[in-house]
């Protein structure tokens, strides 16, 4: 696990070097909106009238806005991936916003919807400006539990389901990450960001303590990526994507793709580049994560009938795309490491690595953009014709000439088709593995053979033709096809007022920038390239050291449209082709009477056949069976104590009911009734004390029993030990 002193000299320099102003204040960014969420809550949450709704919606509008006002202040002279995408945070929740007015209108919860939505935008933006790991992971639980009430919000037996496995295994990743910084903290003894590079560089200098540690090291990493990959939708760990992206609102679901879901590739890629940039055998494994993201995505977006499914694997299919980026230029630092050393570096290998990192910035920042549009073109189907299903939304697009070219500047976004945002940094990411591959074969600077770097090469390019097929599949249902009702599609095209103007402003917004950046690759892409990545930037996921560019390379200089480049997105646009007709026309639409069917087989369903089998009856049945044991035990050994060292001993008399204890305590109690009567000149009235005590020392064994047998208790009494062992510890030390 090597890291190159280059790079962490210069990571150290940057973070002591970076502006004071931008850690004081963006406490305001984290706390503003979470304070305002509150105040609407409290304010509006009695009132139920549509005044008082759009009201609400307003507010919070205006509160993003202040929010978004207040972030262009505070990172005015500030550079770095982090700055750029904490204002697009901002703005996307801004377009989401402006059209949840109108998507919430008659919602009854909606004041509960804005009060989490503040909440969420609070914890995501701690999220994306935590200083270390700790912190990191703070904001990301608590971002995790406010936006489950996003997925929860319908209150359906459906929401009910895709909430509960949202939440559990939003849990599930939490406590994986927590396990992992557990480690860290033992490995390195801090767990910021900046301690992370130096421990790491530390090790280096000392091959039996890296020894030592790697095997650790490589667990909790394991750990945080999975609790990361969890929030990111990467393979395996994808399964509540699908269903919490169609029971969320249209604009939740917007922000759950489009940002949240960056949380998790925000906290993969700080554990491959404090912990692993110059390691190509992690690389290599983030890589194999991200094809098979991209892949299986890619398949079940093909395979799916319902609209908001096929957007949700869409979702999860480019976040593969930019888990292969990173995995990249993770493969890649290693082999600038190697050259360094061997003083052969070449210019074509720096254009690889830059190609790599500067891609997946780009393609997040795209991926976000298009989700945006496409999540909430779903919202405005969903409004109108009330489902998701294809079969029951075919033909709503037709004459609807925005919705159309919406749609269809998004989907060529997403697909990678020339003149639009997805080609440019799709291009950047398959330039790096072919140069990789280049180098394959050479076993002093690349450990992997030719034949697999070729292969995943292969993959690529047909995830990037699957995402083709989905697409046009969507598209020719929306807008090409006629539904089969025919009093239904007469119904669609008479449906002229489909969104308000402000929705289409919101949407024409998020629009603009999907075609600049394809049509002006070197100069919109590149400009938003050089912001996101500069090498004083005072935090980036990747930095280039200028050891590694000696020549000063500019990577404005690349040329999208050569013959090379454009002939990657015609075989991937040629693969999309086929898939779609073999797969769409030929095998969903076999029988035209019943339109669209899910072809994807059922009992590959993950959620339903591994995952909540697992936890959900598996588990519990083990844990169980063994409690019921260990219960039977305890009884056991009581039993027979009580039989032989704690024998009863007989009285010398015998008791109508009660044991000895309430027998002379009553008696007790009862002469002193008697001589309060005599002081008094009372008549004497027997109380019946011994009667009363034996009934509620009866009620006090029967009750203690079944607490003894409960599970709860024995919880409980473990915690007690677990408790007065720290307490011992803590003393001994």
């Amino acid at each position: 696990m090597r890291k190159c002193r280059y790079c962490v000299q210069m990571k150290a320099m940057n973070r002591n070097n970076r502006k004071g102003g931008i850690n004081m204040d963006i406490d305001i960014l984290v706390w503003f909106p979470i304070a305002a969420g509150v105040v609407i809550w409290f304010w509006f949450h009695n009132r139920q009238t549509q005044k008082d709704r759009d009201i609400a919606a307003n507010s919070v509008s205006a509160v993003i806005a202040v929010e978004l006002a207040a972030a262009l202040v505070i990172y005015q002279g500030s550079i770095g991936f982090r700055c750029f995408f904490s204002v697009f945070i901002i703005f996307a929740w801004l377009v989401t916003a402006l059209f949840s007015k109108e998507y919430m209108k008659n919602d009854t919860n909606v004041i509960r919807y804005h009060f989490f939505n503040l909440m969420t935008l609070g914890t995501t933006m701690g999220v994306f400006h935590a200083e270390d790991f700790f912190t990191l992971f703070c904001y990301f639980e608590m971002m995790s539990f406010t936006s489950f009430m996003w997925v929860a919000h319908r209150q359906t037996r459906e929401s009910a389901y895709a909430a509960g496995t949202y939440l559990g295994i939003a849990i599930a990743g939490g406590m994986a990450i927590l396990m992992g910084l557990f480690i860290l903290y033992v490995q390195w003894g801090s767990l910021s960001f900046g301690s992370a590079s130096s421990a790491v560089y530390g090790m280096i200098n000392n091959s039996t303590e890296l020894e030592q540690n790697k095997t650790m090291l490589y667990v909790a990493a394991g750990c945080l990526f999975v609790g990361f990959g969890v929030k990111a939708g990467a393979f395996p760990v994808h399964v509540w994507l699908p269903q919490s992206y169609t029971q969320a609102p249209a604009p939740a679901t917007a922000l759950l793709s489009a940002i949240l879901s960056k949380t998790g590739i925000l906290g993969i890629a700080l554990v491959s580049d404090e912990i692993f940039g110059g390691n190509s055998g992690w690389g290599m494994t983030v890589v194999i994560v991200g094809v098979i993201t991209m892949l299986v995505g890619g398949m079940r977006a093909v395979a799916s009938s319902n609209f908001k499914t096929t957007i949700a694997y869409s979702s999860m299919s480019q976040i593969g795309f930019i888990l292969f980026g990173i995995g990249m230029a993770t493969m890649l630092n290693d082999a600038l490491d190697k050259m360094v050393a061997l003083q052969t570096l070449t210019e074509e290998v720096v254009e690889a690595y830059l190609c790599a990192a500067r891609g997946m910035i780009l393609h997040m920042i795209n991926h976000s953009l298009v989700k945006l549009v496409l999540f909430l073109l779903a919202g405005v189907v969903f409004l109108h014709v009330g489902s998701y299903e294809l079969n029951k939304i075919r033909g709503f697009g037709r004459k609807k000439l925005f919705l159309m070219i919406a749609f269809g500047i998004a989907a060529a976004g997403v697909g990678g088709i020339p003149l639009f945002n997805g080609y440019v940094s799709k291009t950047l990411l398959h330039e790096s593995i072919v140069i990789y591959g280049s180098l394959a074969g050479e076993q002093a600077l690349v450990a992997y053979t030719q034949e697999i770097i070729y292969w995943i090469e292969i993959l690529f390019l047909i995830s990037g033709g699957l995402t083709v097929a989905y697409m046009t599949k969507l598209f020719a249902v929306l807008f090409l096809e006629k539904n089969q009702d025919e009093s239904l599609q007469r119904t669609y095209e008479e449906k002229k007022q489909y969104m308000s103007l402000l929705s289409k402003i919101a949407m024409i917004v998020c629009l603009i920038p999907i075609v600049l950046i394809g049509v002006f690759p070197n100069g919109v892409g590149g400009a938003i390239m050089d912001f996101t990545w500069v090498q004083d930037a005072e935090r980036t996921f990747y930095l280039a050291s200028p050891a590694w560019n000696p020549h000063n390379l500019d990577m404005n200089a690349v040329n999208y449209f050569s013959l090379g480049n454009l002939q990657g997105a015609a075989i991937s646009i040629a693969i999309g082709a086929v898939v779609y007709f073999l797969a769409v026309r030929l095998v969903m639409l076999r029988r035209k009477d019943k339109g669209y069917q899910e072809i994807f087989p059922a009992w590959l369903d993950m959620e339903k056949y591994l995952y909540r089998a697992v936890f959900y009856e598996a588990i519990p049945f083990v844990l169980g069976v063994l409690s019921r044991i260990l219960d039977s035990l305890v009884d056991t050994i009581v039993i027979v104590l009580k039989k032989t060292v704690y024998r009863e001993r007989k009285l010398p008399y015998e008791l109508p009911e009660g044991n000895d204890i309430t027998h002379k305590l009553g008696q007790s109690m009862e002469n002193l009734n008697k001589l309060s009567c005599i002081i008094k000149k009372k008549k004497y009235e027997p109380k019946g004390y011994e009667h009363k005590l034996a009934l509620m020392n009866v009620d006090f064994v029967e009750n203690l029993r079944i607490i003894e047998r409960s599970l709860s208790f024995g919880l409980f009494m473990f915690c007690v030990g677990l408790g007065l062992t720290m307490i011992y510890l803590l003393i001994v030390n």
